[in-house]
């Protein structure tokens, strides 16, 4: 075989497998959910849609009420949105297991409502078993145990809305002997929970601009050591009694966050 017909394979060969990386790179593709098919949706659960879904795409859930405990076990993107002002999509467990379980590292679940998760514990609206994950923009409401709950490393848990949790709104509850570490959680707002955030077996993660009020027991709990503020904010807590002489939004004195060695050096005075 001559040279120049070597080097014209090896060339073809080339753009071949160019055209299938590009090919692959786009194959992404967005699933959609809602409670009726006629309404243009593929499917009219969440976990069917997952079920058929590759690593990368998204599965867009329309406003309705899903029935069913749902496990993102692949790196996908599950993202919920108002339709028609009918609301964010609401997945209720029916009071047994977790809402959400995330399952997969590396996915996102975002803009979704979750609520009635089980009265056992570790259940959650959102349990992040998983690294390498985003959770944010959801609304964990009236779960039974915790309404966002992470038990891996290395994940966002952002800009959410926990309330009404039977025991904490977010709480890093680690089996014995293993520490979550790596997290980041902040941007949330949890309120009228037994406890605002509650860390246990968790280090070097970082808690910041968090808002923490109107929490039965406490709003804070930390049995180990991790980082409350950026050095120059941290979170507010509705209980503690804060004052601001100076005038900069930060209270004048630490907060000790409770049980462990953590303390916010910048706590917020709103």
């Amino acid at each position: 075989m001559s040279s120049k017909r070597i080097l014209k394979l090896a060339s073809c060969a080339t753009v071949i497998a160019i055209l299938l990386t590009l090919g692959m790179a786009q194959a992404a593709t967005t699933i959609k959910v809602c409670e009726c098919k006629v309404c243009g949706c593929q499917y009219l659960g969440i976990q069917q849609a997952i079920d058929v879904a590759h690593p990368g795409d998204t599965v867009l859930v329309r406003s309705g009420t899903y029935h069913e405990n749902v496990d993102v076990n692949k790196p996908i993107i599950l993202s919920g949105y108002d339709w028609r002002n009918r609301g964010l999509p609401l997945v209720d467990a029916g009071g047994s297991g977790s809402a959400i379980t995330v399952s997969a590292d590396g996915a996102t679940v975002e803009g979704m409502k979750v609520t009635n998760s089980g009265h056992g514990v570790g259940d959650a609206g959102i349990k992040v078993v998983s690294s390498n994950n985003s959770i944010i923009n959801n609304v964990a409401k009236k779960n039974n145990w915790a309404g966002i709950e992470f038990v891996s490393n290395n994940n966002i848990i952002e800009n959410n809305v926990v309330k009404e949790s039977g025991w904490a709104g977010i709480s890093s509850n680690a089996p014995p002997n293993s520490t979550v570490s790596g997290n980041r959680v902040s941007g949330n707002t949890a309120s009228y929970n037994l406890y605002g955030i509650y860390l246990l077996n968790a280090a070097d993660n970082v808690v910041l601009a968090n808002k923490l009020f109107n929490n039965t027991k406490m709003d804070a709990f930390d049995s180990s050591e991790n980082q409350w503020d950026d050095n120059a904010s941290g979170n507010y807590y509705g209980s503690f009694d804060c004052i601001d002489e100076d005038n900069d939004s930060i209270c004048d004195s630490v907060y000790n966050i409770s049980s462990g060695s953590s303390v916010d050096q910048y706590p917020l005075i709103s």
